[in-house]
């Protein structure tokens, strides 16, 4: 379903399956990169049941945690990156950026974490595998093929408007001397402009920050407006001084292709999550 789904449509998105059978998702301008593995969950491929069928990664919805234990463990096989490599961000909206390395693999996947709110991580350490869930909000991809290190985050409205991006491209530069003009930044699926809705208290903080195209008036509906997450994040990263010829927009909904990939809003919260997945090989 997901290779039919993905064939000939997306312009930045390609579908792969795993040799267990389990599909995923991977972006093209990472391809040439043979030191990067990179990757998005889909709902396919895992053992959770009702409303988390089946590849469900988000460990605070009321699923079994067995269930995601060995989701984790079967899109893990299937991208040639394993469980016990993973540290999976304790995202809570906020635009705090955590550097990370081997100490803490398996973190908020196969054991406790020792941190708390951090919707971003980076690292230059091979075999760490940063983890970011997701089910409308948007996944930053941050990728230094110069130095070597990459980020990885979990954008939200707030993240966003907070400029998340503009966060991990600092922590990057500081820890290890990233240039933002030599990064390569994917900004993944999630809810698009057209589906996303909003009422006045989101749109006036983004308007005070974005022009007219990221937050538009609804049309015949007073008081509510279209947000377009993925340009807004793309300003952001332009101003954190990444080339736009280097920034890559994902075409995916999530919410107009909630049949494969998790959304908050077309389930109404009834819903289990994807995950966002990146690691220096």
């Amino acid at each position: 379903m997901v290779l039919n789904f993905i064939e000939g449509r997306s312009r930045v998105t390609v579908a792969k399956t795993g040799k267990n059978g389990v599909p995923y998702l991977t972006f093209k301008p990472f391809e040439n990169m043979k030191w990067l593995r990179n990757g998005f969950s889909t709902r396919e491929g895992g053992v959770s049941e009702d409303i988390f069928k089946s590849m469900n990664l988000a460990h605070n919805r009321g699923d079994k945690p067995e269930n995601i234990v060995e989701n984790f463990k079967r899109i893990g096989e299937a991208m040639e990156m394993p469980a016990e490599n993973m540290i999976y961000a304790q995202q809570t909206h906020t635009s705090t950026v955590m550097r990370v390395d081997h100490t803490r693999c398996g973190m908020g996947v196969i054991k406790e974490r020792d941190f708390h709110d951090v919707d971003a991580l980076v690292t230059n350490d091979p075999g760490v595998v940063l983890v970011t869930g997701h089910a409308d909000c948007i996944p930053l991809y941050f990728v230094d093929p110069v130095h070597k290190a990459i980020g990885l985050a979990h954008a939200g409205w707030r993240g966003t408007v907070d400029n998340i991006a503009a966060a991990v491209i600092k922590e990057m530069n500081s820890a290890y001397k990233t240039d933002p003009e030599e990064l390569t930044v994917v900004i993944g699926p999630g809810i698009c402009g057209r589906c996303y809705e909003v009422g006045d208290d989101v749109a006036v903080v983004f308007r005070r920050k974005y022009d007219t195209k990221v937050i538009r008036t609804k049309v015949n509906t007073p008081g509510k407006y279209m947000l377009d997450l993925h340009m807004a994040n793309m300003f952001n990263m332009q101003r954190a001084g990444v080339l736009e010829e280097n920034i890559y927009v994902s075409d995916l909904c999530t919410m107009e292709n909630s049949e494969v990939l998790f959304s908050h809003r077309a389930t109404e919260g009834k819903r289990g999550g994807c995950c966002a997945f990146l690691e220096i090989v």
